[in-house]
Formats: C-alpha cells, sequence, structure tokens
C-alpha cells in the first residue's frame, strides 16, 4: 500500500557553543568544522522526507599576523681593543647586518591585499526570496511542490532570507517516486569585501570536503563528496559540489557570489521505487550527478537573473 509523504523532520544543526558570542565574533578556522558536513551530507536525507529546513550560518576567517624574529647584532670576537684614531672621510650610507636581514624592512604598501571589486550593483536589502523563481522553473525541477519561506537569521552584518520549495504530493513517473526539493537562500552584506569573505570561507570548505568519503556515525551512512566544480558566466564566481550517501540520497550545493550579496543554492533529488518518500533502503536510488548540477545551475542563473533586474 502506498504511503503519503512523511512529516519533515529537523536536520543537524551547528552546536550553540560554536558561537559564544551569539554571532559577534567570527571562528577563526578555515576549514569546515565537522558539523558543517554533516549538515551538507544530511541534508538530503532531511529534504526528501518533505523538505526540512537546512541551517546555515556563514562564518569567515581572519587571517593572525605572525611575528618575524628580531635581528642579531653580535659583536665578532676579534675585535680591537682600541679604534684607530682617524676614520675614511666618506662611509657607505647602509652597511649590512651580521644577521644578514636587510636593514629596513620593505614598504608595507607592497604587500596590502587588493581591495574586492564587482560589477554587480550592491543590494541594500533582500527580497522575497520565493518570489525569485518562476513557478515554470520550480514546477519542472520540483513538481508538485509549493514554496514556503525558510528561517534565516541576520547575522555578522548580513540580512538574510530563504526560502524552500518542497514536495507535498507524489510525483510517480514509470513506477518511480521521483522527490526533488530546491533551498535557495540570499545573503546581502555591507559591502563587497564582506561577501567575498564569506564567499572564500564556503569555497574553502567545499574543497576541504571535495574528492573524500565520509563516515558520520550520528547520521548512520557513508557520505561522498565530489569535486568542486565551476560554473562559469553566474555572478562574480560560483562552485558548486555533488554529495552522495550510499543509502541514495543525493544533492548538489552551489554558492555564488554576486557583489555584495552571496547566495546558497541545494538541490536534493531521491528516487524511490516502492511509492514512499524515503530516505533510506534498497529501492532509494540516488539521482545522477548532471541531473542535479543542471538544475541547481539553473536556480542560480535565474536567481542572479532576478536579482539584477
Amino acid at each position: 500500500m502506498i504511503q503519503g509523504p512523511q512529516a519533515p523532520q529537523a536536520p543537524p544543526v551547528p552546536p550553540a557553543s560554536y558561537w559564544p558570542d551569539g554571532g559577534g565574533e567570527r571562528p577563526v578556522t578555515s576549514k569546515a568544522p565537522g558539523w558543517a558536513k554533516a549538515v551538507l551530507a544530511g541534508a538530503a536525507a532531511v529534504a526528501v522526507l518533505g523538505g526540512g529546513l537546512i541551517a546555515v550560518r556563514n562564518v569567515g576567517q581572519e587571517a593572525t599576523p605572525v611575528a618575524l624574529p628580531s635581528p642579531s647584532f653580535d659583536l665578532p670576537s676579534d675585535l680591537p681593543s682600541t679604534l684607530p684614531s682617524t676614520l675614511p672621510s666618506t662611509l657607505p650610507s647602509s652597511l649590512p647586518s651580521s644577521s644578514g636581514l636587510p636593514s629596513s624592512a620593505p614598504s608595507s604598501d607592497a604587500a596590502e591585499t587588493p581591495a574586492a571589486t564587482s560589477t554587480f550593483p550592491p543590494l541594500k536589502a533582500v527580497p522575497e526570496v520565493c518570489d525569485l523563481l518562476p513557478a515554470s522553473l520550480t514546477t519542472r525541477l520540483a513538481p508538485k511542490s509549493q514554496s514556503e519561506p525558510g528561517v534565516q537569521k541576520d547575522g555578522y552584518g548580513a540580512l538574510r532570507k530563504g526560502c524552500e520549495w518542497t514536495p507535498k504530493a507524489k510525483n510517480i513517473k514509470n513506477g518511480i517516486l521521483e522527490s526533488r526539493t530546491i533551498f535557495l537562500a540570499v545573503n546581502v552584506w555591507p559591502s563587497v569585501e564582506d561577501a567575498r569573505e564569506d564567499a572564500d570561507f564556503n569555497f574553502d570548505s567545499m574543497k576541504d570536503m571535495a574528492g573524500t568519503k565520509e563516515e558520520n556515525p550520528g547520521l548512520k551512512y557513508l557520505s561522498t563528496y565530489g569535486e568542486m566544480k565551476d560554473l562559469d558566466g553566474i555572478g562574480d564566481e560560483t562552485h558548486a559540489m555533488y554529495t552522495q550517501n550510499l543509502k541514495g540520497t543525493t544533492n548538489v550545493w552551489a554558492y555564488i557570489v554576486m557583489g555584495n550579496t552571496t547566495i546558497n543554492v541545494r538541490y536534493f533529488g531521491t528516487d524511490n521505487k516502492d511509492g514512499q518518500i524515503t530516505a533510506q533502503g534498497a529501492n532509494t536510488k540516488p539521482v545522477a550527478e548532471d541531473v542535479l548540477m543542471k538544475g541547481a545551475q539553473e536556480v542560480a542563473e535565474q536567481t542572479v537573473k532576478a536579482l539584477t533586474r
């Protein structure tokens, strides 16, 4: 007997201790914390159970200055006890130090990082994200889904809004239940530099996970992360990655930076032979990477287009 869609379950979220100052301080790590992988790997399992919320809080990295050792000026042991009564009339303008270091440090201007730039006009507010994708796109990529505003919390100076398109009825084709969910979030930052810092952190996290496998004891399955891919021509820079676990749940994560704005896209997909929306079992089949990658790219392209009208 075919059962209806099951109620959504809450996804894994970061522990409260990860943000000890309520969002006022940025963690200094450049690598994705353990819970971040769990959220990404477990996201599809939540989504196919009715489209659970994926809560991701963007964090950045601050560089720590490195102290250089002080130069040593040891005098030679054979220095004469008395100096000559006369000295040369001219002396060189600079003498090398005994340590071999230059007598003066290079100008700090040469070490400055160029300011982030973009040709996209800055946004001052976040529009209603559910209005950014046309029904013709969402009904094709996520059949029989409905949009619901996501719960996005402002933080680190960014204004955030999100939306989810989750299945509300069964979409069965040739005896296969095709479950698709779209998650979209838009983050407007105070400056292009802030947006670039957020994007770079997420791109670094994607690089760390790309091409790896991870066993999540809490989620009880092995996740595999695909290679990080460039999606050219979308915003200032866009990258994406495919994720699959051994129980058949799959998704593509795409991240876009566009001026002072970053965009988070996730497109989930699972096929089930037993006619039930489930995240596990022998009848649960993964959706091919090229299918989900193309869908995520379409969502990213349409979002950028809608934000720059």
